[in-house]
């Protein structure tokens, strides 16, 4: 008996293992370790392009199903404290009706990729936004639904969280808690590590498709993209005139919707490169020529952000990357509360080339019930006409006996 229960015990962990990779539309191999420990896993343009903008969608699977635990590179402590840069608190308000919200100045003027937040204890589960902004007034959306996580026991009464996201450079962030109605959680500061700030390192992407067009003192440059590639940083490469100073717009195109990414300065005394957080196929640059003579563009790069995880991988399986499940949340695993165990110079492995995911199953629509609309108004109409037949009948016969003599 005890057999038995064992394999249908192992039967059913199967089955389900291979239920929940039907979801997934989308598969890249992990090549086979040398050894059994952790791992960094390099993620390209073409797999992140596959999956959700926040990558909650992604897994790690081995040969027999199993979902393996990892936790994203950016959330790793640092050892040296002492190159922790407190930003300054703009604003700051608990407020258990609009959320608890915290805006801090990036006063290192460099492009942030994550932020470090310091919070009292807490075990409650809540969602933060965050947004960019240069001058305190108009917002930008940079990160939505970033789950934020429950405290490490420790002494301590306090944790550090690193909140991940598409490089930018704002000058001030800001962080809304989504807890309306709710008990506030209490932000105590918010800062970087200075050398993850300088050392940050973006991965090409490619091919793009480039049109440029000229017109009423304004020069228009549309990227293609062949897929819905995350975008954040964008290099020109403009060959003359040799000094210029230009104000330069980015839209994202997204069917016919037309979102302002950012805006910027294009300057012969600075690098020409562009920030951005977008997860699109299409981008606009747009660039004011005032009365000067168009910019001589000969070509424009655009890049993604380093991303990558950190996992526990065995020597002896092999592995997957799975994504493209739009209605997947992010997992939640127990690696998170270890992550001090990971070593520096953790080895760094990247995917192979990105193909369709063979047990993806597409879901079907529910089949639509048949529409009897029509068949009960008929029986309705019936059904009155019936009672009007039977009302009409019945008054004649009571006329006719009220008309009989009486005996």
């Amino acid at each position: 008996m005890s057999k038995i229960l064992t394999l249908t015990a192992l039967f059913c962990g199967l089955v389900l293992s291979a239920s929940a990779q039907q979801n997934f539309k989308y598969q890249a191999t992990l090549p086979k370790v040398d050894s059994t420990g952790f791992y960094r896993i390099s993620l390209q343009p073409a797999f992140v392009a596959k999956a959700k903008a926040d990558l909650s969608d992604i897994r790690i699977v081995d040969a027999k199903g199993n979902f393996i635990p990892y936790i994203q590179a950016g959330s790793l402590p640092q050892k040296d404290q002492k190159s922790f840069v407190v930003f300054n608190q703009v604003d700051a308000r608990l407020s258990t009706d609009t959320g608890t919200t915290l805006i801090v100045e990036n006063k290192t003027g460099l492009a942030l990729d994550r932020l470090w937040i310091k919070l009292q204890n807490t075990a409650v589960q809540r969602k933060v936004n965050l947004v960019g902004s240069d001058e305190l007034k108009q917002w930008f959306a940079i990160q939505e639904d970033i789950p934020l996580q429950e405290a490490v026991v420790n002494s301590e009464g306090t944790y550090m969280q690193s909140l991940s996201f598409p490089a930018s450079n704002y000058r001030y962030l800001k962080l809304l808690v989504n807890d309306k109605n709710k008990t506030p959680i209490k932000f105590l500061q918010a800062g970087v590590y200075t050398e993850y700030a300088t050392t940050l390192s973006y991965a090409p992407i490619s091919p793009i498709q480039l049109t440029h067009a000229d017109s009423n003192k304004t020069t228009y440059i549309t990227l293609k993209l062949n897929d819905n590639y995350q975008v954040n940083k964008l290099h020109l490469n403009i060959t003359a005139p040799k000094y210029f100073k230009r104000d330069v717009l980015v839209y994202q195109i997204t069917g016919h919707d037309k979102q302002l990414l950012c805006e910027a300065e294009l300057n012969s005394t600075k690098a020409t490169d562009l920030l951005i957080a977008a997860k699109a196929n299409q981008l606009i640059i747009q660039i004011s020529n005032g009365d000067n003579l168009p910019l001589t563009i000969a070509s424009v790069d655009a890049y993604q952000s380093a991303e990558s995880l950190i996992s526990y991988l065995d020597g002896k399986q092999t592995y997957r990357l799975l994504a493209g499940d739009q209605s997947v949340q992010a997992a939640e695993y127990d690696l998170k509360f270890f992550a001090d165990s990971i070593r520096d110079n953790t080895p760094q492995i990247s995917h192979e080339a990105v193909s369709q995911n063979t047990a993806y199953q597409a879901k079907q629509p529910p089949k639509a019930s048949r529409d009897y609309t029509v068949f009960i108004w008929i029986a309705i109409v019936i059904a009155a006409g019936l009672l009007l037949f039977l009302t009409l009948k019945m008054t004649k016969e009571v006329k006719k006996k009220a008309g009989e003599p009486r005996e």
